[in-house]
């Protein structure tokens, strides 16, 4: 099976200015991403798309591939992922003769999906024969307890649902999920023909919640950097170690 990664690091960020190539634990966000394909069992080609030079030259010294520079029509805060994404398997398809199974987006801002996430991710995927799969983690609050404020700014709403509810015991609540960010996989043939990594024959990949980290604030970079420095985030998962490696 060969897969294709394609890594997504526009330049631009509102939250955190040059954000996918801040560094937690001495290590560029994209790098930990990067990293984690290059140690990949499967068959892959690593291609970053990004309109920055800077995060161009860091993602080549971590061993990826900027082939080309993302267009600016597509590297707007409104620009469309998919978009972005098939203009880079577009990109594959007509300058490389080899043919790819499998393609996994990956975003550096959900950095902490080690090799062995993606290996057990792939496995599932082709051993299921799912057309899609998505990164997943368990939500801290059931949707049954999310709602509204009422046109007053009260909680009626909330009232009125948890009324009919046997249980407002968290441990009673059965488990819900919601995407973490950290990988999107689908057969390259059912992308091509629905421009999405969502499909019914979708499976998931359940990650714990400090590998499931979305850094999208400072308070999130430094969220990180504390997990990497108290080790709740092991950096020999990519053969690194704290703050030597940038």
């Amino acid at each position: 099976m060969k897969v294709l990664f394609v890594i997504t690091a526009r330049g631009g960020s509102k939250g955190i200015p040059g954000k996918n190539i801040k560094t937690v634990g001495g290590i560029p966000l994209i790098a930990y991403k990067i990293i984690s394909a290059k140690r990949c069992r499967y068959n892959c080609r690593i291609i970053v798309s990004t309109d920055d030079e800077n995060i161009a030259s860091v993602a080549r010294k971590y061993g990826a591939e900027v082939p080309f520079m993302r267009p600016k029509e597509l590297a707007a805060d409104t620009s469309d992922s998919m978009d972005v994404v098939m203009h880079a398997l577009n990109w594959v398809i007509d300058s490389d003769p080899e043919t790819y199974d499998y393609i996994c987006l990956l975003e550096p801002s959900s950095p902490f999906a080690t090799p062995n996430d993606l290996n057990k991710a792939l496995d599932c995927i082709v051993n299921t024969r799912a057309d899609t799969l998505l990164g997943m983690k368990e939500v801290e609050v059931s949707k049954d307890f999310i709602f509204e404020l009422d046109e007053k700014g009260g909680l009626s709403l909330f009232y009125e649902s948890i009324k009919k509810m046997s249980t407002v015991r968290r441990q009673d609540q059965k488990p819900q999920y919601t995407m973490n960010g950290c990988m999107y996989i689908a057969r390259v043939d059912y992308f091509i023909e629905q421009r999405s990594f969502h499909s019914v024959n979708s499976k998931p990949y359940i990650m714990p919640w400090e590998r499931s980290i979305e850094i999208d604030t400072e308070q999130d970079l430094k969220y990180a950097e504390y997990l990497v420095e108290t080790g709740a985030i092991d950096l020999e998962e990519w053969g690194l170690s704290i703050g030597v490696n940038s």
